[in-house]
């Protein structure tokens, strides 16, 4: 006799055991790859990095730094720089006489060997009005000694330097008022304290004042002119062409 298949699927029984082995090792699988569960706690969820949108994104959280970051500058700005109002001073420009400038390197929070260099800066007729060098020709001598540290406006300057040097004191002493003479540059980092460099170049621009006072004074010695010449094959640099290069009916 054939039984009815309702009978028959009513019949087979399978244990609970075997029913729930499928669904528990896939629930193994999902917390080794790391996917989360609906039934699980959110907080524990949170602590290992799900979103779950009860939070602004990353970029809102950027934003809301920033605007914390200005608020921090807003309440210095409110409360501590009145204050500085006591610390106030009124600006004193340096007098004549001090017209040397020493320029210094500093990487903030960061060693480099550039930080002891010293760059000592002053313009020739500063100098001159110092009254350090007595005679005209005096002044010739020291820019011999300075060669090429020292660093005419032009190379014309040179020529017209020499002219007047071979016409005689007068002419140069007019020369040597004019505005326009350039600087002189000396640098030092040969020393392992910026302090050190920094009392090096002023030793030299002293040494440097004593020996243009001194005798001989080369009035028959010009100033040399091929330092300062731009060429390519010394390395010089040409400048670029530009419309005023160009011929008119070109435009």
């Amino acid at each position: 006799m054939w039984a009815r298949p309702s009978l028959v699927r009513a019949s087979v029984r399978v244990p609970s055991r075997t029913l729930h082995s499928g669904p528990v090792l896939l629930q193994k699988q999902g917390r080794d790859r790391g996917s989360p569960r609906a039934h699980e706690n959110p907080l524990e969820l949170n602590k290992m990095g799900y979103f779950q949108f009860d939070d602004i994104p990353t970029f809102g959280h950027m934003r809301l730094q920033k605007q914390r970051q200005m608020l921090a500058y807003y309440r210095l700005l409110a409360n501590q720089l009145p204050a500085l109002k006591d610390m106030h001073e009124p600006f004193t420009p340096p007098p004549a006489t001090h017209f040397l400038s020493f320029r210094f390197v500093h990487y903030q929070g960061e060693e480099h060997p550039d930080t002891s260099k010293v760059v000592l800066t002053f313009d020739i007729k500063d100098l001159f009005r110092a009254n350090v060098l007595h005679t005209p020709q005096a002044k010739h001598k020291f820019l011999l000694l300075a060669g090429p540290r020292w660093q005419p406006p032009s190379t014309a300057l040179i020529q017209r330097w020499n002219d007047a040097l071979e016409r005689g004191e007068k002419e140069l002493s007019t020369l040597a008022n004019e505005e326009a003479l350039g600087s002189v540059k000396i640098a030092s980092s040969d020393l392992p304290h910026e302090a050190q460099n920094m009392k090096w170049c002023s030793d030299v621009l002293d040494s440097m004042i004593r020996e243009a006072n001194a005798e001989p004074l080369f009035t028959d010695v010009p100033l040399d002119v091929r330092p300062y010449i731009k060429s390519n094959a010394r390395g010089g640099r040409t400048s670029r062409p530009s419309i005023a290069d160009f011929p008119k009916e070109w435009l």
